[in-house]
């Protein structure tokens, strides 16, 4: 589409002569040149196939051979971007009517006055400059959504190919281990995951074998296990014997400590070695979900963390359990993928799955992980299953789930803050797992309640994690006064004694009244305003502690940056 010239050009069509000149004289003191002129309809549509760059018309109605109505009918059609005046005696007002409902933009009285024509001129011409610019843009969005469509192929096609490498580094067969039966099952969530896992046989006797679990997904997870797996230590190199699990488990955490300093980067991971000779095994848990024991004929045993998540605290300690594996045993490994709230229901639910004679990992994965609905972000999911007796081992890495009904409903997506009020009493509610995403909306919320003098309860009985963004302006809310929580579960607790929020802890009632009917709050937020409250955030967790502020001072002087701009 072409934009108007400096200088409009304009077609007044009037068998009257003396009209014609009164109205292109009018119009050229407006700015418009060249004015064009046409006595009748048949010689309008002469002049505008001859000048198709025409970007205003005046035209009178009652004419021989074309009147104006006919001459509008076929002009929309064939220069759709002039701008279209017509001009009326009150004999023909009737017609000037049906001339705006076939799109003429406005119309005038015969011999229009000056000022009459220069504010429907004015106005044709800058309606015309907006659509002319709308059209512009819708052009240009057209042409930036086919980059982004190039960009998102070349980006799933890189993923892909991602995907491919990081499946090559995990193993492909089980060791030889006689008297014992190792399968495994791995699905990555979105082509590439953050889930590890290995077997290795250490000398005549010792199988290693372990299963990693990097946050989130995708490529930056993933090369978070690879350094984990890098910079993994099995066996003392000065003795050449196997290492204790506690000890491989801080040695890789002090690697990955050092060797990078991202907030909210880390991983949890189980490391086990089992002993042949004495059938005894050794595990440690740097804050993984719980192992399965189960023995046959008697409760399924777990065991859980023996320390933190890798990557957080360089002197972090850790522990371990040794147990005897008797004929029969089986342990079972996985990563939270399988079990999305890592709920006690789903842990029986999975306990009960294990029991079953015979179950494969391929059936406990079908059971518990199912068939994801499409378009769903699903998390990566992997399963590692030994069986204390003979049998044939394997690995699957495939990219398909096996199909089966899940056993587990899936948590409906995107609500995550929900809202309530009685009386003088406000609640706001954080479901499932809460991100920086959600925070502007719960943030904004909470102030718009305190500030209207009302007192607010925090419910987090429905809520299975924080990010350190959600955390932060927790701390802020309370510390800003009139603020109690309600229904802490105690790995939402265990967050806040980690960082030290004590003002919080303090806040956690046990008792209260019950919660009014909640509804989701919508968690959308502009970019800028959503930056502010990350950067608030972490700000506010900073200041709690010495070790906040060393282990949150990239992520706040990053979003300070970011902020302020280049100077």
């Amino acid at each position: 589409m072409n934009l108007d010239p400096v200088t409009p050009v304009a077609l007044v069509v009037d068998d009257e002569p003396v009209t014609r000149l009164m109205v292109k004289l009018t119009l050229q003191s407006l700015g418009c040149a060249p004015v064009l002129e046409a006595a009748d309809g048949i010689a309008a549509q002469h002049v505008l196939r001859e000048h198709p760059e025409v970007a205003l018309v005046l035209t009178d109605i009652m004419m021989p051979r074309m009147d104006g109505l006919e001459l509008l009918r076929w002009g929309r059609q064939a220069v759709p971007e002039a701008m279209w005046i017509v001009l009326s005696g009150l004999e023909t007002f009737d017609s000037a009517v049906a001339a705006i409902r076939l799109g003429a933009f406005d119309f005038l009285p015969k011999s229009p006055r000056k000022e009459e024509m220069s504010v429907a001129v004015r106005n044709a011409l800058e309606r015309r400059q907006l659509l002319a610019e709308r059209q512009r843009l819708h052009l240009a969005l057209q042409h930036k959504v086919r980059e982004l469509e190039e960009t998102s192929e070349l980006l799933r096609r890189d993923l892909e190919r991602a995907e491919v490498i990081q499946r090559a580094l995990l193993p492909r067969s089980p060791p030889p281990m006689e008297g014992y039966c190792i399968q495994a099952v791995y699905r990555p969530g979105q082509h590439v995951g953050g889930d590890l896992y290995d077997v290795i046989r250490l000398g005549e006797q010792h199988l290693a074998f372990y299963l990693a679990d990097a946050t989130g997904h995708g490529v930056t997870s993933a090369m978070l296990s690879v350094l984990f797996k890098q910079r993994l230590v099995l066996m003392d190199p000065a003795t050449g014997f196997a290492l204790p699990p506690a000890e491989v488990l801080a040695a890789v955490n002090r690697s990955i400590c050092e060797a990078h300093a991202a907030p909210g980067l880390f991983l949890t991971a189980v490391f086990g070695l089992l002993d042949t000779s004495d059938a005894s095994l050794t595990l440690a848990s740097a804050g993984h979900p719980p192992v399965l024991h189960a023995r046959d004929g008697r409760e399924t045993r777990l065991v859980r963390r023996t320390g933190p998540a890798l990557g957080l605290a360089p002197d972090a300690h850790f522990g371990q359990e040794r147990f005897q594996l008797l004929a029969g045993d089986r342990i079972l490994l996985y990563t939270d993928g399988l079990l999305p709230s890592g709920s006690e229901r789903e842990l029986e639910l999975l306990q009960d799955v294990l029991a079953k004679p015979l179950a494969s990992a391929q059936e406990v994965m079908a059971q518990l992980h199912g068939a994801a609905p499409a378009g769903a972000d699903r998390d990566d999911c992997t399963i590692l299953l030994i069986d204390a007796h003979a049998g044939a081992s394997w690995f699957d890495n495939g990219a398909e789930l096996p199909a089966a009904a899940a056993s587990v409903a899936p948590r409906p997506e995107g609500e995550v803050v929900f809202f309530g009020e009685a009386d003088h009493v406000a609640w706001l509610a954080l479901r499932g797992r809460a991100s920086w995403m959600h925070c502007d909306a719960f943030h904004e919320a909470a102030l718009a309640v305190l500030d209207g003098g009302r007192s607010l309860v925090l419910d987090l009985s429905g809520c299975e994690y924080m990010d350190s963004t959600c955390l932060g302006t927790v701390h802020e809310l309370v510390a800003r006064g009139g603020v109690t929580l309600a229904d802490v579960p105690p790995a939402i607790r265990a967050m806040f004694e980690e960082l030290s929020m004590q003002q919080v802890l303090t806040a956690v009632r046990e008792d209260g009244p019950a919660a009014p009917e909640l509804y989701a709050l919508d968690a959308a937020g502009g970019q800028a305003a959503v930056q502010k409250r990350i950067l608030k955030a972490h700000e506010a967790l900073s200041a709690l502690s010495e070790r906040n502020r060393e282990e949150f001072r990239d992520v706040v002087e990053s979003l300070r940056s970011e902020r302020d701009g280049p100077t």
